[in-house]
């Protein structure tokens, strides 16, 4: 008996002690399981290992509807195609990269900007500094009506669509990003809610590299997650530990 719980307790050890692997979010809509190779519409930085399908990208390829699900981007005027080309990547990111796990969390539901959204978001994910900073650049002139678009847009339905659509509330103005945000850090920590956390040094991620190269994501998202997978191991391993010394230990003095 004493030899089979240390057994295992040990294999219970080596199951703590193993990396985590790359994932999707866990969602009910536009993430697959887990990341794979994909032939995309769009977001083609992504084909070699990707969260998001084929069909996924394509709504993305419509400069004119500037939209993807029921979210609508240019409800002041059309933004330059700079400008559009980091929204983008942003949506592209969001449905795409498969190094967002580390930063994953449950959500309780879902909004009506996007109600598939149910069962993981994620919070808190570093973006390089230089990267903000360009995209703040692109937007700068460009017209928004809202500072968060997770949560202070009115939605309403279009009934040329027949579906739900963000809009401006009655009360918000069109202004520049500039006058919005200020700089790439403003940006980057308020347009998209807490997801992203703009971030100096080597431990951030980007959401646009050139095609056909490596993903330069896929090592600050290992390294960030086997590090704190880490310490959690740690816990877990010291706690087993103890639980077995317990064990011994009775048993010993029977």
């Amino acid at each position: 008996m004493a030899a089979k719980l240390c057994l295992a307790i040990v294999l219970l050890i080596g199951v703590a002690v193993s990396s985590a692997q790359q994932r999707c979010l866990r969602t009910q809509g536009r993430h697959k399981p887990e990341p794979s190779q994909e032939g995309l519409y769009d977001c083609h930085i992504y084909n070699e290992n990707s969260c998001c399908t084929h069909a996924t990208t394509r709504v993305l390829v419509n400069s004119s509807g500037n939209h993807i699900g029921n979210f609508v981007w240019t409800k002041c005027l059309p933004v330059s195609a700079a400008c559009e080309q980091y929204i983008k990547n942003e949506m592209c990111f969001y449905y795409c990269s498969p190094n967002t796990y580390p930063w994953a969390e449950r959500i309780s539901g879902s909004s009506e900007i996007a109600p598939e959204d149910v069962g993981e978001t994620y919070s808190g994910v570093p973006i390089c500094a230089s990267y903000c900073d360009d995209f703040y650049t692109a937007c700068r002139d460009q017209l928004i009506c809202v500072t968060n678009w997770y949560t202070d847009w009115t939605v309403v339905r279009n009934p040329a669509t027949g579906r739900n659509e963000s809009q401006c509330t009655a009360a918000s103005t069109c202004n520049t990003f500039g006058q919005r945000f200020g700089d790439g850090k403003a940006l980057c920590n308020g347009i998209f809610g807490n997801s992203y956390v703009y971030t100096t040094g080597a431990d951030c991620l980007v959401m646009s590299f050139p095609n056909g190269t490596s993903n330069p994501n896929d090592a600050v998202s290992a390294r960030i997650s086997s590090s704190a997978t880490s310490v959690v191991n740690a816990k877990i391993s010291l706690a087993l530990l103890s639980i077995l010394i317990a064990f011994m230990a009775g048993f010993m003095n029977t």
